[in-house]
């Protein structure tokens, strides 16, 4: 597995309302109420000025096959193991992968959702999912049209796709960062 290069920071946590992220709002408002964001951002400011908090560590998703996403993951995406991380040490099979300075937690567990993909959302976009930053979608689009994997393009008309990896885990992929 090569690994994946990012030249995007740590990204904020989307509860924690602080006044930059407030300010940023301006022109991506949250569908809540000025009066509750003003609240809610007074208290959580304290709160993340406490804890300190530095940006997304890591996402877990749950994988029938670890070889088969580990495949997926990293021949397609091109994504590398973190050695560092022993799996030696939890009570299942899995693999940590690195993605820019994160990482994505692949957990061999049963997965509920699979069975019943049918009664999710078809396009990825309303469905519970991930999202990686890339600088160039064109290669990963003629990568997946080679490999007979179904995509579809986001409604907000970002330069952005979302489709399934083996297990039924979305996965959007948007080009550039200019909406944060």
């Amino acid at each position: 597995f090569a690994r994946a290069s990012s030249s995007s920071s740590s990204s904020s946590s989307s509860t924690t309302f602080s006044a930059r992220t407030v300010a940023s709002r301006a022109t991506h408002p949250h569908p809540r109420s000025a009066h509750s964001m003003s609240t809610r951002a007074a208290a959580s400011e304290s709160i993340a000025a406490q804890i300190g908090i530095t940006g997304v560590h890591h996402v877990a998703i749950i994988v029938e096959s670890l070889e088969r996403s580990m495949e997926f993951y990293g021949d397609m995406l091109g994504l590398e193991i973190n050695p560092e991380r022993p799996e030696d040490k939890l009570p299942y099979r899995g693999a940590w992968l690195w993605i820019g300075p994160e990482m994505i937690h692949l957990m061999e567990l049963p997965n509920p959702d699979c069975a019943h993909v049918e009664f999710r959302p078809t396009h990825g976009g309303r469905d519970r999912h991930f999202c990686i930053g890339v600088k160039n979608l064109k290669p990963l689009t003629d990568c997946l049209d080679a490999r007979g994997v179904a995509y579809t393009a986001s409604k907000s008309g970002r330069p952005a796709i979302f489709f399934r990896d083996p297990d039924a885990n979305t996965l959007e992929v948007v080009e550039g960062l200019q909406w944060r």
